[in-house]
């Protein structure tokens, strides 16, 4: 399970081990490739106008969940978000799978 903080007056988001510049890890049994993906798309709905990662960079975009969005997409159209299919490396992060 993934917890993200959100402070609805500052619109700040404290994203944990959802959203960081890094490898993004998806790949232990009790993490679900296809969930972590809704996670995503689920604090995409909210007004960010600062995330705070758990690891790495604290200096990340607040759009930054759209790219990570649209690599578990590709991975999706792919037929490769299935547990066991490896690390896929993007531009700014890796989802290991």
């Amino acid at each position: 399970m993934l917890i993200c903080l959100y402070e609805e007056e500052r619109q700040y988001l404290y994203t944990g081990d959802l959203v960081y510049m890094g490898c993004l890890y998806a790949f232990y049994p009790t993490t679900d490739p296809i969930l972590y993906m809704k996670s995503i798309k689920k604090v995409k709905q909210l007004p960010i106008r600062r995330l705070f990662p758990a690891h790495h960079s604290l200096k990340i975009p607040v759009n930054f969940p759209d790219e990570i969005e649209k690599g578990f997409e590709q991975l999706m159209l792919e037929g490769k978000l299935v547990q066991g299919n490896g690390v896929f490396e993007f531009e700014h992060f890796k989802i290991h799978i």
